[in-house]
């Protein structure tokens, strides 16, 4: 497995890193996981998950199903004026 650099956006922290590197004994993590951190408190809370859960959140974002939690909603495209 190569090495990623992590990821900073908005203050979240985002690595993958190898599956068995995982401190979670509660599920099977494969080959890779993804682990999510709070970049002003690196030493807090940490979330794993799987690769199939990081999948499937990540079509969620670009389904729209996380929109209802932004403080304000995108622009909306607008209607072509005739």
């Amino acid at each position: 497995m190569t090495e990623q650099q992590p990821v900073l956006s908005d203050g979240v922290i985002i690595e993958f890193i190898d599956g068995k590197d995982v401190p979670v004994d509660h599920k099977e993590f494969g080959e890779r996981a993804v682990v999510m951190r709070d970049a002003k408190n690196p030493d807090g809370p940490i979330l794993y998950f799987t690769e199939a859960e990081w999948d499937a959140f990540i079509a969620g974002v670009k389904d729209g199903e996380f929109d209802d939690l932004l403080e304000e909603e995108p622009p909306q495209e607008q209607a072509q004026q005739d």
